[in-house]
């Protein structure tokens, strides 16, 4: 964790103020020290000190009273106003936290409450004037534990806490011996708590071991052990086997026994001499008795020790300073480098360096060929523990400070240009998040989701598999510390603001929701995250007929995609003798054949998607041109009709729906939006004469945008009102709805996709890619169409290139983009394209005489693929075992 000189310069918020009058009174100090000391000498002068005495004595009932008053107030101010509170909770029983993140693949999480997707502060910490947490917290049961930092000029200060997790009271804290300002962040391990001491310019640094169960009887730090180094100590330990292991910058690595000698003094059991060892910042992590760090800028490069005498097994040089602390998982080492430290990028480095060395008297050739690989430039490695070589890098714009998170067989990590990654364990590129801002530390693992913040202090929480925002929070304050996540809560450090404890999780769980065709504008068919199985088979297909129907009568037609909502499958049948609404529901499983729960007829039949909640369910009959056309509300439980409205005869009839609101275009000219928050009745609340609607409304943030046929052009309307906000004039017609991605919204158009920027003067992205023939879908990483000459073209929108073409699909059916696969529809198969080796395979078998030609849309629910076919009616497809 190299944090230079540079990174820390003497520069306290007070300072500026007082630059001036401190320079006039340091001028005047050594008058003022002649004056104390004449006014001491005179005081200690013999003759003078016996008056005084005989003063006292002479009052002496008078003088004992004084003292007593005083004793007394003291302990009577201490029972009145503690400096630890008596009141917090008891201490809970929770997994160690042994080493920086709390376990070697370094999640910086507990298994202790839901993930946090709601809310802001929930306490706050500081201490006095102490209000800089550079430490990375560590979680136990219902404790935290962190150390803080208060540099300025004449003052040199920290502490190790110990807070009550729930309510942010402080149970015990430790401050002895003029504890100094402090990067490292503790270990816990039993009853030992072990932490480094000092921020990079302390030259003699200690390593402390405090008691943690003595501590948290007397409610005040009980130090077992503490070791002067010969430099800082910004590295966290690792606790194992009883022993604790901890860099010491230009001093090395050292191995200490936890418990001290006979004599109360710390076992130092191995050493590392700093000269062999340069720049030893990093965590280690011990694994299978091998210890394994990284070098920093003296260094540069991983190594790896036996655990008992420090005898180096291996190592590996690497382009650039090693500064993130390595992650071990499955037999892998995974570390971060890169050159840029937690406050100066790479830039102000090299400048740095070259200030130095011109500084120490080297040539101009010479500072040119030391500064030669210094750049703007970060890497990922993996490393086989086994052969203890290179698998792969991965490379990132910018360095790659903080841990990397492993989980199952993706990695997370942040990096100095803004991006925040995921990266498959085989080194390709999953997805990545555009914060904006540098990310300097590491994330949080929680059980569906992924927090960071970025150095200027905003908290982010993504959907773990595809990166999507589902929370975020400005903490007001720059910040240096990872985010742990425990108990329902996100715990992080700053740098102004001291320790936070932010957010909850939902109060409540979510409720279902299918918005509409193929899940709402962009989604195609897969809204509940679930990953998509290497292959599928055959599970089961229903015909869906009438009691009364013959037994060899005709398989019901289904134009539509199903909607899937809270365990019902709703289909569109239209049979030979009546038409309507569907519903299909499982008693155990997906992949058991459902059963009719009940039919609800329609006067035309149906081709547009249903789509529902909990409480109720809608759709639309007919298409354009039909008669007697109606929006019908269903009650999810008997089929029962709640009520209907008219939809126009020249209307597209497409719809989408959140909770609250439904919104419509039921006549050809205008977009109408209905108040649906009871299933008992509905409301317009507005209309919107915005001309022809072409697809599905998108509904993004507080605004709905629409595609118009006549004139040209897109609308963007206020949600709540109807208002319009914003229009843009097309050149061509739009071939499909509106969807929102990368920043833009894009509508099929033309020989292509286009990408519209809703900031003024900003061009508009064109992807020639062939004319569209089905609705756009995408998700944060991809946008996917399918063309009128039977292609699936997949396209990164934030680059608005083709990134693959499926030239091997069939017309008609479009793409479901599913996380990190694309399932699409070939000859006689469905093919799964997976987005991260950008391979294509075979994933199950359709053929047009079994189970028969695809005629509907698909949809992908629970690793399910269930769509229509002309022979089987409605199909399911399950994951192959």
């Amino acid at each position: 964790m190299q944090m230079s000189a540079e990174m820390f310069p003497l520069q306290p918020a007070v300072v500026p103020i007082l630059v001036g009058p401190l320079q006039a009174l340091i001028a005047m100090l050594p008058y003022v020290f002649v004056a104390l000391g004449t006014v001491l000498v005179s005081m200690f002068k013999p003759s003078v000190l016996k008056r005084f005495g005989q003063l006292l004595w002479s009052q002496k009932l008078i003088v004992a009273a004084v003292v007593v008053g005083v004793v007394g107030l003291v302990q009577l101010y201490a029972m009145v106003f503690p400096s630890i509170p008596a009141d917090v909770a008891s201490v809970e029983k929770g997994a160690d936290w042994p080493l920086l993140r709390g376990t070697p693949d370094r999640h910086g999480a507990t298994n202790t409450g839901e993930d946090p997707v709601q809310g802001q502060v929930v306490w706050s910490y500081v201490d006095g004037k102490i209000n800089t947490f550079y430490a990375s917290p560590a979680l136990v049961g219902n404790r935290l534990y962190v150390t803080s930092a208060r540099y300025e000029y004449f003052k040199d200060r920290g502490a190790v806490y110990c807070l009550d997790a729930d309510t942010g009271k402080v149970v015990w804290k430790y401050d002895a011996g003029k504890y100094r300002a402090t990067f490292s962040s503790p270990a816990v391990s039993g009853k030992y708590l072990v932490v480094g001491e000092g921020l990079h310019f302390t030259k003699d640094a200690r390593v402390f071991c405090l008691d943690r169960n003595k501590s948290e009887e007397k409610r005040e730090g009980v130090k077992l052990w503490e070791f002067r180094t010969k430099s800082h100590v910004e590295s966290s330990p690792c606790i194992a086997g009883g022993r604790a292991f901890i860099g010491a910058g230009d001093d090395g690595l050292y191995c200490f026994a936890l418990e001290p000698d006979s004599k109360g003094e710390a076992q130092v059991l191995w050493h590392l001499k700093g000269s062999e060892y340069l720049d030893c910042e990093t965590s280690p992590v011990v694994h299978e008795g091998k210890v394994y760090f990284g070098l920093g800028l003296g260094g540069k490069a991983i190594c790896c020790v036996d655990a008992n005498t420090g005898k180096q097994l291996w190592r590996i040089p690497t382009p650039y300073p090693a500064f993130g602390s390595p992650s071990v998982a499955d037999g892998k080492l995974y570390v971060g480098m890169g050159y840029g430290d937690y406050v100066n990028p790479a830039e102000d480095v090299a400048n740095n360096l070259k200030l130095k060395w011109e500084k120490e008297g080297r040539s101009a050739e010479q500072v040119a060929e030391g500064l030669r690989g210094v750049k703007a430039a970060g890497e990922v490695w993996c490393i086989d523990l086994e052969t203890h070589t290179v698998d792969w890098p991965f490379k990132a714009g910018r360095t790659v400070l903080g841990t990397v998170a492993v989980e199952g067989d993706r990695l997370y990590f942040g990096s100095r240009d803004g991006y925040f990654y995921c990266v498959s364990t085989k080194g390709k590129l999953i997805r990545k998040y555009k914060a904006r801002e540098p990310i300097v530390t590491a994330p949080a693992i929680g059980d569906k989701h992924v927090y960071f913040v970025t150095d200027k202090g905003q908290l982010y929480g993504l959907d773990k598999m595809s990166l999507s925002l589902v929370w975020g929070v400005a903490l007001n304050s720059g910040t240096l510390s990872s985010p742990a996540i425990a108990r329902g809560h996100v715990y992080v450090g700053t740098s102004t603001a001291g320790m936070l404890c932010l957010g909850q999780p939902s109060s409540q769980e979510a409720r279902p929701l299918w918005a509409g065709h193929l899940g709402g504008a962009g989604k195609s068919g897969w809204i509940d995250n679930s990953m998509l199985a290497k292959t599928g088979r055959y599970a089961w297909g229903v015909a869906g007929a009438s009691q009364d129907a013959a037994p060899n009568s005709p398989v019901p037609s289904i134009h539509a995609p199903a909607a899937y909502v809270d365990g019902a499958v709703y289909v569109g049948l239209n049979r030979s003798d009546s038409a309507g609404l569907a519903k299909f529901h499982s008693a155990k499983d997906l992949g058991d054949e459902p059963n009719l729960a009940w039919f609800a007829r329609s006067p035309n039949p149906v081709y547009l998607s249903a789509a529902g909640t909990g409480e109720a369910v809608f759709f639309v009959d007919g298409r354009p041109g039909d008669a007697n056309r109606s929006l019908l509300c269903l009650d999810p439980n008997s089929g029962v009709e709640l009520w209907r409205r008219p939809v126009a005869a020249d209307a597209s009839g497409q719809f989408v729906i959140t909770y609250d609101r439904l919104f419509i275009a039921d006549t050809a000219e205008a977009l109408t939006c209905l108040d649906i928050s009871s299933p008992a009745q509905c409301r317009k609340l507005w209309q919107a004469q915005v001309g022809p609607c072409v697809g599905l409304p998108c509904l993004t943030g507080d605004m709905v945008v629409v595609a118009v046929r006549s004139p040209a052009s897109l609308a963007a309307l206020d949600r709540q009102s109807g208002e319009l906000l914003w229009s843009q004039p097309l050149p061509a017609l739009p071939q499909t709805g509106p969807v929102f991605t990368a920043g833009r919204v894009w509508i099929g158009q033309g020989d292509g996709v286009v990408g519209y920027s809703m900031v003024a003067d900003e061009p508009n992205r064109t992807v020639n890619c062939g004319p569209v023939a089905a609705p756009l879908a995408c998700d944060s990483a991809w946008l996917v169409c399918l063309t009128k000459a039977g292609e699936v073209v997949l396209i990164d929108p934030e680059k608005a290139e083709v990134a693959a073409r499926m030239k091997d699909s069939i017309g008609g059916i479009p793409p479901v983009l599913a996380g990190d696969a694309l399932l699409y529809c070939a000859k006689e198969s469905l093919r799964r394209f997976d987005l991260v080796s950008m391979e294509g395979e075979h994933w199950a078998t359709v053929r047009a005489r079994w189970p028969g030609r695809i005629v509907s849309p698909m949809i992908v629910v629970d690793s399910h693929v269930l769509f229509a076919t002309d022979k089987e009616g409605f199909v399911c497809m399950k994951p192959k075992k």
